[in-house]
């Protein structure tokens, strides 16, 4: 169960990405670059997580005033990843 609420989660960046402005493409890439991470780190052993966790925490600094809700969904990424023990 939360596999599925991880992609759910992932699903619902992926969707506020595809919104943001034309004039961002440098951050849409960014973004992005970042769920591939995510996506291929959930394959990986543990000790690729925390460099996961460390990647998203930077990430949701950077975007949080510009991009609200895409924060908020990385928020609630994190916490799923959490909540799997990630």
């Amino acid at each position: 169960m939360p596999t599925q609420r991880l992609q759910q989660l992932l699903q619902q960046l992926n969707e506020e990405i595809r919104e943001l402005d034309e004039s961002n493409l440098e951050e849409k890439k960014r973004l992005e670059a970042l769920i591939a991470e995510i996506e291929t780190a959930l394959t990986q052993d543990e000790a690729e997580h925390a460099s996961l966790l460390d990647s998203l925490r930077a990430k949701l600094v950077e975007i949080d005033s510009e991009h609200p809700t895409a924060s908020g969904v990385m928020r609630r990424l994190m916490q799923a990843l959490g909540d799997m023990g990630i």
